[in-house]
């Protein structure tokens, strides 16, 4: 792997870059100019290509929505791993040392609890397999989290 600079520091997707984006946008342009073309020649046609043109737009709009999807797995990860470092700073153990392991969907919600109650809910929270929802339910001192998008 080469060293990161100016010139080589972009990250594509080149299914997205080159392949989605650049043909749903011909697909468009081509459906676009078709159906101003059949406008008053034949409505058949014109219904045709009106549907090729809100396909198009849904492809576009649906690869775009899909980077909102990629910002939420890595805010995810984020999570995780901060979690990892915080109960490392807590106890001096690592998390993956525990015999529970915890889902992500509980380290989720046991990112709102309050240090002081941390390790204490987290054990009550093994001890009874308490989905994310039960653990919410019990944190007696919330931690917001209003970065999360």
């Amino acid at each position: 792997m080469s060293n990161q600079n100016l010139k080589n520091y972009r990250k594509f997707y080149p299914l997205h870059h080159f392949v989605v984006y650049p043909a749903s946008l011909i697909l468009l342009i081509f459906s676009l100019y078709r159906l101003w073309k059949n406008i008053n020649v034949n409505e058949e046609f014109v219904w045709i290509w009106t549907v090729i043109s809100f396909a198009s737009i849904l492809i576009i709009l649906i690869s775009y929505m899909l980077r909102q999807h990629y910002a939420v797995e890595l805010q995810d990860r984020i999570i995780i791993n901060e979690f990892k470092l915080r109960y490392f700073t807590l106890t001096g153990t690592r998390l993956e040392s525990l015999p529970y392991q915890f889902s992500d969907s509980q380290i989720f919600a046991l990112r709102f609890s309050e240090d002081e109650d941390l390790v204490e809910l987290m054990s009550k929270a093994s001890e009874n397999d308490w989905s994310a929802s039960k653990i919410k339910e019990n944190i007696s001192h919330w931690k917001a989290d209003n970065k999360r998008i």
